[in-house]
């Protein structure tokens, strides 16, 4: 399964990344700082990881996320997921290009 990191202004090109098959991690606003979402205290960074749904479902499942945790499809073919604090550190690092030494 294809993944990119999108940079916050790359919005348009992490939804045509994602509507050609492959999984968009995009780096969202970290202004959802201390709010909740189903339980969890939200905590920088935040990202969203945006896909088709049926490949979202796969990779998320692969990532310890579960499919009803998928945000909904509204103006456009993909849904997404919420990841924030540790586990979008860990996707940050281990996707964008750069950190690596590269």
């Amino acid at each position: 399964m294809r993944e990119r990191y999108f940079e916050r202004r790359q919005i348009k090109e992490a939804i045509a990344f994602a509507e050609e098959g492959g999984i968009a991690v995009h780096r969202n606003f970290d202004s959802y700082h201390g709010s909740t979402i189903r339980g969890f205290t939200r905590e920088k960074p935040f990202l969203h990881v945006i896909g088709l749904r049926p490949a979202l479902a796969e990779w998320g499942l692969q990532h310890g996320l579960r499919p009803e945790w998928i945000q909904p499809e509204k103006r456009r073919r993909v849904a997404h997921y919420d990841v924030f604090g540790p586990a979008a550190q860990a996707l940050i690092e281990r996707l964008k290009p750069g950190l690596d030494g590269d």
